[in-house]
């Protein structure tokens, strides 16, 4: 999937599930990363291409893995278990509604989603089956780790082990870009 890509298309898709994130500190100076929602694509783009190539690489991911970045991109320095489990269980749709149409008013459908697995996630802390019941999680977290890699971004657990946060890769890993 990886190839330059006509910028009047480029620019055309913004309005079919296009968004824009540039990650200031996370990502170098004059790079955001582009999600297409809709065909579930990430590009990191150079905002000021002299050559015309805006696209520097692009990936297809799964929508397990989609949902958790666009979950991630909506808070990228603390995102709590719950909300990161949530979007693997709510409707693909209610969760972008959720997350993107309705500043003031969340979605219906995700609100409900994220207290459900809220107290999900307390039951099975108290019960000691947290580990084993986010494991669906962890999974969709560990492939995510490996495709935003080469974008220069990773993921890590919050000191308190309470939420993930995006960060930025080492200079050494940016250089090793696909």
């Amino acid at each position: 999937m990886e190839a330059a890509i006509n910028i009047q298309y480029f620019l055309n898709e913004r309005e079919d599930g296009l968004r824009l994130y540039p990650l200031e500190g996370l990502l170098p100076i004059g790079q955001a990363l582009s999600v297409n929602t809709s065909h579930l694509v990430i590009s990191l783009i150079s905002r000021n291409s002299a050559n015309g190539n805006l696209i520097l690489l692009q990936r297809r991911l799964a929508e397990p893995q989609m949902r958790l970045l666009l979950t991630l991109l909506q808070s990228p320095s603390y995102s709590p278990h719950e909300i990161l489990y949530a979007s693997l269980f709510c409707s693909y749709q209610g969760l972008l509604e959720g997350l993107f149409f309705s500043r003031d008013l969340p979605g219906e459908e995700w609100q409900s989603t994220i207290e459900e697995k809220r107290g999900l996630l307390q039951s099975a802390h108290k019960s000691g089956t947290w580990k084993r019941d986010l494991k669906p999680l962890y999974n969709a977290l560990s492939k995510l780790r490996d495709i935003l890699r080469p974008f220069g971004l990773g993921i890590c657990v919050s000191a308190s082990g309470a939420a993930y946060a995006l960060i930025s890769l080492p200079f050494i890993e940016n250089e090793a870009r696909d």
